[in-house]
This record gives C-alpha cells, sequence and structure tokens, in this order.
C-alpha cells in the first residue's frame, strides 16, 4: 500500500508536533536540571538572565504556535478515522485541556517571569499558587501530556484490530 501526498503531509505535521513538543519537554529539562542550578551556583549579571529568559520565552512561544497548529490538524484528521474510540477521545480531552492550562499559565500567568521564578507570597494561597503555576508544574504537565501520545498510539492501534 502507498502513501498519498495527504498521507505524507501528516507525516509531515506529526514530525513538527513531536519536534515542538521535544523542544518544549526539553527546554525545560534543561532549565529546571541544568540552567537554573548553573546559576544558583554561579550568577549572571541581571541583563544576561533577562536575555536568557528572553530566548527561552521565544523558543516557547514558538512551540506554542507549532502545537496548537499542528495538534488542530492531527486531532481533526485523526478522529475522522473510523477506529477511533470513546476511550481515544476522553484522552484527547485531557490532553488538550493540560495543554491549554500550560499554555495559559506561559502566555498569561507568566509572561513576564517564566522562565524565572517569582516570589509566591507568604499565605496558603500564594504557595499554591506558586506551585501550580511554576517552571516545575508546567514540565510536569509537559511530561504526562508527552506520554499521552503513546496512550494515543496504543488506543488507536487496538481500534485497527
Amino acid at each position: 500500500m502507498s502513501m498519498s501526498v495527504l498521507d505524507w503531509i501528516l507525516v509531515v505535521i506529526r514530525w513538527g508536533h513531536a519536534l515542538a513538543a521535544v523542544a518544549w519537554v526539553g527546554g525545560g529539562l534543561f532549565y529546571l536540571m541544568v540552567l537554573r542550578p548553573s546559576l544558583r551556583r554561579a550568577p549572571l549579571p541581571p541583563e544576561t538572565g533577562r536575555a536568557v529568559g528572553v530566548e527561552f520565552l521565544g523558543l516557547i512561544g514558538t512551540t506554542i504556535g507549532v502545537l496548537l497548529i499542528t495538534g488542530v490538524i492531527l486531532s481533526a484528521a485523526r478522529l475522522t478515522e473510523d477506529a477511533i474510540s470513546v476511550a481515544y477521545v476522553a484522552v484527547l480531552v485531557v490532553k488538550i485541556v493540560l495543554a491549554a492550562y500550560m499554555f495559559y499559565i506561559v502566555r498569561f500567568l507568566r509572561r513576564r517571569s517564566y522562565p524565572e521564578e517569582t516570589s509566591p507570597g507568604h499565605s496558603w494561597w500564594a504557595r499554591t499558587r506558586g506551585r501550580m503555576t511554576g517552571t516545575t508544574a508546567v514540565l510536569i504537565i509537559g511530561l504526562v501530556v508527552f506520554g499521552l501520545a503513546d496512550i494515543f498510539s496504543a488506543l488507536f492501534e487496538q481500534g485497527l484490530r
């Protein structure tokens, strides 16, 4: 069975989606596990730290755009398949909700400070909000969303049988 032009286009779109997800999660892992600990040991001048933050935000902004565009296309293409189950749609909804929450945090809540951590405050609510919207929370949610792709594949393959 040969692949049509549309099949090839979807492969390229899927590849772009995967690269954007890897850049998002990989960038987050690098920031939390390498850059931030290094900056604590050898702080950079404020203007260098701001420059790093601006570049990182540029990467994240690009990945958000790519993920949104490719995600909509891939979802529409997959939802038209006969092999889609209710479980697949449920996982898709969870993935969309989690991704939307991450995008909201980065784009609207932490637009000026991300990836730098801001002081969460002293009240219980301020600390909880800080934990739910911090860099680590975004990375953990990103890892969960990334892992949901494997569940998608398994559910889709199961529907083909």
